[in-house]
């Protein structure tokens, strides 16, 4: 798919973040899960709440009004405090791709790939690296729309045919068992979290910085969790 997001270009935002947090799955149904249940329901009330990084930080333009406690800063700064340490405590690999919009428009005028795409495919290059030798492995990721889930199910295609920059097709479907798509709405702690990483990855790359210190998640957590290659920033 070509152009794609690159047409909506925020000038206060004008990047495409993409995250995945890679975690070992026994470990993750264990241990994650109950953690990241246990903070929702320490602040929210409820596990059932879906923590989502645009409800969380306009709270008073959606329907949950559960985060309107957020906008009480005594509470605001208990919730990353707690938010925080969880994503200190837990154990899972980052991997991050930001795409610069209007250089990779530049650069590629009409054959400039959509960024989600563009992010899925050099993702994968960091993913498979972290893989445990012998062992197969699941991608899961949100379901957007039926067009986008499209897109994303032909890509994932072509990738196990003619692979990745640094891998073959056949590598690909050796080591990837699959790949799912889920809605939001299913409560899955992992793409949560993944959701709640990508702006303040995408924060500390612009330079933008809360006015309010301890307010959101701690950047400095994140970069520890990065995979050894760091963040990836297109164009390079």
């Amino acid at each position: 798919m070509r152009f794609g997001q690159f047409h909506k270009i925020d000038p206060k935002y004008p990047i495409f973040v993409l995250c995945g947090a890679i975690f070992d799955e026994k470990y993750y149904q264990d241990k994650v899960i109950n953690k990241f249940n246990e903070l929702k329901k320490k602040f929210f009330g409820s596990e059932d709440i879906i923590l989502h990084t645009l409800e969380m930080t306009r709270p008073s333009k959606y329907k949950d009004n559960r985060f309107s406690k957020l906008i009480n800063a005594d509470f605001r700064k208990e919730f990353y405090k707690a938010l925080n340490e969880f994503l200190e405590e837990v154990n899972f690999i980052l991997v991050a791709c930001i795409i610069k919009k209007s250089a990779h428009l530049e650069k590629y005028g009409a054959d400039a790939l959509d960024p989600y795409l563009l992010s899925f495919n050099n993702l994968l290059d960091e993913f498979i690296p972290e893989l445990p030798e012998g062992e197969q492995c699941k991608i899961i990721a949100e379901r957007r729309d039926d067009n986008l889930d499209n897109q994303l199910e032909l890509a994932w295609l072509n990738l196990k045919i003619n692979g990745t920059e640094n891998f073959k097709g056949s590598e690909i479907k050796d080591r990837v068992e699959n790949l799912s798509m889920t809605l939001k709405s299913t409560n899955e702690a992992g793409l949560q979290i993944a959701d709640l990483l990508a702006n303040p990855i995408g924060r500390f790359v612009l330079d933008i910085k809360k006015t309010e210190p301890g307010h959101e998640i701690d950047y400095s957590i994140l970069e520890k969790k990065l995979r050894s290659n760091g963040l990836i920033i297109l164009p390079k």
